[in-house]
């Protein structure tokens, strides 16, 4: 089958799936997108991995999209990426959700590569993937307060938990990186030196406070 042929296929599979709830359905730039509303979520990417002709197999991603103010019904989009090894096809569902702190089911049980962007997106945007075998924080400390891909966060940030010493706490709080100064090694010293050496030869003096 053909390219156009195979996505003509699955246009009318996901059509068939999703019924009269499917939201839209249609071509983006060469990529089929399916637009549901929250309880089929799971429903669509169980069918992906387990219908024999397709095989999505591979998971690529999952991420969000924070649309606040700007639509009545729903706040959040979930975005996931789906490939067909079988048949070398991508396509792509979006989920929308309502709500300020809105909740979904997990997909890991159906593709393990799930577990972390799952994880990215609660730590980010605030999403809740019930069922999820450990939805805790996966990049800011576990005290970290707020969300920082919401669109209401704070631009200047805000109080950002226990990160280690040495990382940029805020805008208004820096603290400098600082690495472990090294002696160079005898061989070292033996080896002819850089053009960026010998130009930095002269300042080595003021640097010691010897000029």
């Amino acid at each position: 089958m053909t390219r156009d042929e195979l996505n003509a296929k699955l246009k009318e599979d996901l059509a068939t799936l999703a019924g009269d709830k499917a939201i839209s359905l249609e071509m983006n730039y060469g990529m089929l997108v399916l637009t549901i509303p929250a309880e089929l979520h799971h429903k669509v990417a169980e069918w992906a991995y387990n219908d024999e002709f397709w095989q999505f197999n591979h998971f690529i991603d999952i991420t969000a999209v924070d649309y606040l103010k700007l639509h009545d019904d729903y706040r959040f989009e979930l975005v996931v990426h789906l490939r067909s090894h079988k048949h070398n096809l991508k396509f792509r569902y979006k989920t929308r959700l309502a709500g300020d702190d809105p909740s979904i089911a997990t997909l890991t049980d159906v593709y393990a590569g799930a577990s972390w962007t799952e994880r990215e997106i609660w730590d980010f945007f605030g999403i809740n993937f019930t069922g999820h075998p450990r939805m805790t924080r996966i990049l800011s400390p576990d005290d970290f307060v707020g969300y920082p891909l919401r669109k209401d966060f704070p631009v200047k940030g805000q109080h950002r938990g226990t990160f280690p010493r040495g990382t940029v706490v805020s805008n208004k709080r820096r603290e400098a990186v600082t690495s472990p100064q090294t002696k160079p090694k005898p061989a070292d010293q033996m080896l002819p030196r850089t053009p960026w050496e010998i130009r930095r030869e002269p300042l080595r003096g003021k640097e010691n406070g010897n000029a």
